[in-house]
């Protein structure tokens, strides 16, 4: 692993550890609570979706696109957080903050 790659982890590791006690910036942690909250709630429509779609319900076009822009979203957040946080900003991050932010648009529609 590049140490790029080591940084993201270190990243990532560090938006979901708790931190109970901790002194923390306020803008910092409204930051986190943005990007964990759409991620939970990713998941939670994922989860939501896998039922319908495996019961057969007729009409699941709305839901599909705003499970979509749901997750588009949630990866786009935490694309901008990794780019953020990063000290050695990653070519890599743009294009996929960038195609994240793009499926998302395209895909809601």
């Amino acid at each position: 692993m590049t140490e790029a790659d080591k940084e993201i982890i270190e990243i990532l590791k560090e938006l979901f550890r708790r931190k109970d006690g901790e002194i923390i910036d306020p803008d910092q942690l409204l930051q986190e609570g943005i990007v964990k909250s759409t991620i939970y709630l990713a998941l939670l429509c994922i989860v939501m979706l896998i039922p319908i779609k495996i019961l057969g319900s007729t009409n699941t076009e709305h839901i599909d696109g705003i499970l979509s822009g749901i997750v588009s979203l949630a990866f786009t957040f935490l694309f901008f957080h990794l780019n953020l946080k990063s000290k050695n900003p990653s070519l890599i991050l743009y294009v996929l903050t960038w195609a994240a932010l793009m499926a998302g648009l395209w895909l809601s529609n």
